[in-house]
């Protein structure tokens, strides 16, 4: 019975919300899920961030190297580069009356890059590149509450309400190595080793007015999910700058591969007002699995429109495909102004159809002969509907806001 009831709730709770990627509906995620819906949320330097990840065809920026590691290549000098960011989450539920807010501090993008260049040449391979980086590749937090109908019904009528709450967290160490062959062409590869933590607690009510004895009974049931995994994946990339105004991105990123080790604990509380001595209480042991896991597919594409020293513009468009949740598509414009010539002004707008998620940045950096510094900030923001898993209404307006401060150092040799 306690393992059917398990079942019974992961199939009645109909709902993992994460902050991260801010859902448009609330959908019947598992762990087993959780790869394909992790990959939407900025992080990484603050040019990065405040062009709103719209660098595929612009590079020279560890972040952007990991979006398409060909921009490695325009590199001339070693650097080594530390960022860090604050994320400040606040979510609203209004059918439930219920809202949260979510503070994070960490270590976002630490990098080495590596440039073997030839000065004298103008023709050929001007320059073999290599970077080694870590990444906070994804934030993952959320709460979300079902079937809450802010009054119960009468005791005549059956009631449930279910909590889903999730944390956690997906990181990568990235090894690049690019090439520039004339200072017009330029490709990538990387390799990619990613490990990720995850934790999920559900807590499920149920009221039943009368069973098929006819009895009242109240059912309670707390599960809680902890997942692990280490995977491998790769990518290649090339960035072509045939004018001086003109830069063209194109890159693709494997499917990182994996396996999950899952901790699965549950706790069960049955209880009958009128017949006390069917009640039962039932702490389960750890049940563990395991069992491949598999992030999306990504293509990215670009094009950049530079203006001499002025600044550039760049449009960019990634597509994504997991086997869980589909293709999604994201679109990027980011803006880049130099405001004298040691400081530059970015500013940025992405939409992904996942879960309609909308991002606004903006940035600054200075930029000297050896060292950069600079401070970026981002609002990301979506209005989504909850579903009742019992009733199959809508239930109430789900708002997310997220807040995110960047700020990053970075020495050139």
């Amino acid at each position: 019975m306690a393992k059917r009831s398990v079942t019974y709730c992961l199939v009645m709770a109909a709902g993992i919300l994460l902050t991260s990627v801010q859902a448009q509906t609330v959908h019947p995620y598992g762990l087993d899920q959780l790869m394909g819906v992790t990959d939407n949320s900025l992080s990484g330097t603050p040019r990065f961030i405040g062009m709103a990840g719209a660098m595929t065809a612009v590079g020279g920026d560890p972040s952007a190297v990991k979006q398409n590691p060909a921009g490695l290549g325009i590199y001339r000098h070693n650097q080594f580069s530390l960022s860090a960011d604050g994320t400040f989450s606040r979510y609203w539920q209004t059918g439930a009356d219920r809202g949260a807010l979510s503070t994070r501090w960490h270590l976002s993008q630490v990098s080495f890059v590596f440039a073997m260049t030839h000065p004298e040449r103008v023709v050929g391979v001007v320059s073999n590149n290599l970077m080694i980086s870590f990444v906070r590749r994804a934030d993952i937090r959320g709460n979300v509450l079902l079937n809450d109908r802010q009054t119960k019904p009468a005791s005549a009528t059956n009631w449930l309400e279910t909590n889903v709450e999730e944390s956690g967290y997906r990181n990568d160490v990235d090894f690049h190595y690019a090439m520039n062959i004339s200072n017009r062409v330029y490709w990538g590869v990387g390799l990619t080793m990613e490990w990720m933590y995850a934790w999920q607690d559900i807590d499920r009510w149920e009221y039943t007015a009368a069973d098929r004895r006819g009895l009242q009974q109240t059912y309670a049931l707390n599960e809680t999910f902890t997942g692990r995994y280490v995977g491998v994946g790769g990518s290649l990339g090339v960035l072509a700058h045939p004018i001086q105004m003109l830069r063209l991105g194109l890159a693709v990123e494997s499917p990182v591969l994996g396996r999950m080790r899952e901790t699965d604990h549950f706790t069960e509380r049955l209880k009958y007002p009128d017949a006390p001595a069917a009640n039962i209480n039932y702490d389960s042991p750890d049940y563990n699995s395991n069992w491949q896991v598999v992030t999306p597919l990504k293509v990215t594409a670009g094009v950049g429109l530079q203006w001499k020293e002025h600044g550039l513009l760049s449009l960019q468009y990634d597509l994504q495909y997991h086997k869980t949740v589909g293709v999604s598509h994201i679109a990027r414009a980011g803006l880049e102004v130099a405001m004298s010539n040691h400081w530059m002004l970015e500013g940025g707008y992405s939409y992904s159809t996942l879960f309609s998620r909308q991002q606004a940045a903006l940035g600054v950096h200075y930029m000297g002969k050896w060292i950069r510094v600079g401070i970026a900030y981002t609002y990301a923001w979506s209005t989504g509907k909850v579903l009742d898993s019992l009733y199959l209404d809508e239930q109430g307006v789900y708002r997310t806001g997220e807040n995110k401060i960047v700020f990053s150092f970075q020495w050139n040799s």
